[in-house]
Parts: structure tokens; sequence; C-alpha cells
């Protein structure tokens, strides 16, 4: 045996066509661990919850409010996936912070023109100790800060962006990561928030009137899961009797959710767990812990 030999046997190599030389100069070999994976969620009970507690507080509250608190639940029992990779090594984080993903204009903005069609986002920290309704005002009153102020949390950041050239905006978002995330350091002259996406973010596509949508991970975030919630929709529930036969079907409404997976984090068999208790929470809402924070 050679002490070095070759590894694969091969063919004589062949010129590849003019097209396939421009896809290999476009195109880089694949090394994105981002899995995804879509969950329908039957939200009957859920949204009834919702109606429940709208009956009982001014305060606006929507499936995405149930849902961040559902999330936070999900990551409290698989507190493996609330970690962060540093090193080569997993860091789990102290806390459960869910970041929600803001759209700065309002439905009748203009998108053509400059700025207005921007993104935020908003961190409610803690949000497994925090109720559905502690969770919907804080989103609340972070949403109508960040629509009316300009974003103050991320400002800094947009400024400090807006005067670095193109070509370099690659290599200022990677420092930035490394700051923050390779050596867990931060200071306010980087001009994000401390911890300023948390342990999972979340998007609503279903209120800007899409059905579902595949989000893409966020690298800066450092984030192993980000969900985008579908619009909801009626779908029909069969009862059968003992013999397989249909003998009534009624329309309940469901919700699809999305979520782009960080490889490095999960597999088949953590989605398969947290699949389970996503619907066991949105079918049995009752389930889900109560606040342990006492409302501000």
């Amino acid at each position: 045996m050679a002490f070095i030999e070759i590894n694969k046997p091969f063919l004589k190599g062949q010129a590849p066509s003019k097209f396939r030389r421009l896809a290999m100069g476009s195109w880089r070999s694949p090394n994105d661990p981002t899995i995804y994976g879509v969950l329908e969620l039957n939200v009957e009970n859920a949204l009834k919850h919702i109606e429940e507690l709208r009956s009982k507080s001014t305060e606006k509250i929507t499936i995405t409010h149930f849902l961040g608190k559902m999330l936070a639940e999900v990551l409290k029992l698989h507190p493996e996936l609330n970690c962060e990779i540093r090193f080569g090594k997993f860091y789990r984080r102290k806390c459960i912070d869910i970041s929600f993903q803001v759209a700065i204009e309002d439905e009748s903005a203009d998108l053509s023109l400059k700025h207005r069609h921007d993104l935020s986002g908003a961190l409610v920290r803690n949000a497994d100790q925090k109720s559905i309704l502690q969770i919907a005002q804080e989103l609340n009153q972070s949403a109508r800060k960040i629509r009316g102020s300009h974003d103050p949390g991320f400002s800094g950041i947009k400024k400090i962006s807006a005067f670095i050239p193109g070509f370099l905006q690659s290599f200022a978002v990677s420092l930035i990561k490394g700051i923050t995330s390779g050596l867990n350091l931060w200071s306010p002259i980087l001009g994000i928030p401390k911890n300023a996406f948390g342990s999972i973010m979340v998007t609503n596509v279903g209120s800007i009137g899409l059905d579902f949508a595949l989000p893409a991970l966020f690298p800066p975030a450092a984030v192993p899961v980000i969900v985008a919630v579908g619009a909801i929709y009626k779908s029909p529930i069969y009862e059968t009797d003992s013999e397989g036969v249909v003998t009534k079907t009624r329309l309940e409404r469901h919700i699809r959710l999305c979520g782009a997976f960080d490889h490095r984090y999960i597999d088949g068999l953590h989605a398969s767990r947290i699949a389970r208790d996503m619907r066991r929470f949105t079918e049995h809402p009752e389930q889900l812990p109560q606040s342990s924070m006492t409302p501000s």
C-alpha cells in the first residue's frame, strides 16, 4: 500500500458546456447547513383561546403572540436547541428570548419611496416566563416604537452601514458577527442592542397575505431556527366510524409554520419531537404554562 493513493475512482475528465462553465463560475459547492420543514397545525382551539383572552383585555392579541409563547415553551422542553456554537462548542443560553420581525412600513406605504421598505426586530426577553397577554403587550409596544421612532434599536447599525462601501458590507457583517457571537462581546458602538436576536426568530408572512413562505436563516443572528407563520385557512376534518367510513365533515382553521433550521443543531429526531409538542400546545392551549412574572 502506497503512502498516498487515489481516493475516488473517476473516468477521464470532460470539458463542461458553455452554460455549465458559467454555472460553475456562478455558484460554489454547497456548504449551507440549512434544512427546511413545514408543519400544518389545527389552530381552532388556539384561536378560541385567543378570543377568550381578548374578551378580558383591550390589548390586541393575535396568533403571532400565541405562537411566540408556544415556541418559548417548546425551547424550554428542548434546551439543547437554545444554544449557540462558539469555537466548536455548544453554549446553552441562560434565558429564552423570542425575536419577532417587524415591518416598518404600514399597509398604505409607498414601497417605491427610499428607505420605506424596511424590516426590523423586536425582542421579547424571558418569553417562557410571560403570559400570552404580556407578550402581546410588550411586542405591540415595541412595534409602535419601531414604526414611530425610526427603529431606535437598530438605527445605529443602519447608519453605519450606509457609510460602508458595498464591497465591504460582507466583511463588516462578518466582523460584527465575530465580535458578538464568536467572542461574545458587545459595545454600543456596534449600533445594535445587546443579545439582539435572542434564541429563535419569528416572522408572520400571513399578515401580509402570503399563504406560507420558506424563510432564510440570518447568519449574523446565530440562531438555530427561524419560523415563518402563514395565513390562517379552513380545511376539512373528517370523522369516521369503526370501519373507516366518513360519517361527518366539518371545517376547522389551520395554519402552516415553515421553518429554516441549522442542521448543526437539529436533526430529524429533534424535528419530530418539536412537532409533537407544538401540536400538543396548539390543540390544547390550556396546557401552556401561565406567566411566572409579575406584570409591570
